[in-house]
């Protein structure tokens, strides 16, 4: 016996996708109650997701040809002078693997010396 494909309506596809996006619903339930396989749901939620995806570049792209370029929301600026040495102040570290311990001790007023120090060891 062949296996015929069965079709289903625009607005019935749009009842059981809103019914799966219900926070706590069960797709697997939504399906069997509808005698449907939980495949061609998760299939439908995953064309819907991916057609608001494309509708929001498309929108996204038309309104920033309108609007101004948005600035970044951080813009990392270099000190412009060296803070003076105290005499006290010690960035100290301690890295364990296992039994092996490194203790690592820099001074405060070269802490971006040891971000760099730190950002190479940790690679």
């Amino acid at each position: 016996m062949r296996r015929t494909r069965r079709t289903y309506s625009v607005d019935t596809k749009a009842q059981l996708v809103a019914a799966c996006l219900i926070p706590g619903a069960s797709i697997a339930a939504i399906a069997s109650a509808n005698d449907m396989n939980a495949n061609v749901l998760h299939r439908w939620l995953k064309e819907q997701r991916q057609s608001s995806l494309n509708a929001d570049a498309r929108t996204d792209a038309c309104s920033l040809k309108a609007e101004q370029p948005q600035l970044p929301s951080f813009i990392p600026l270099p000190l412009t002078q060296k803070l003076a040495e105290p005499k006290q102040g010690v960035i100290q570290v301690e890295v364990r693997n296992g039994a092996v311990m490194m203790t690592a001790s820099w001074p405060v007023w070269a802490a971006s010396e040891f971000a760099q120090w730190a950002s190479a060891i940790l690679k």
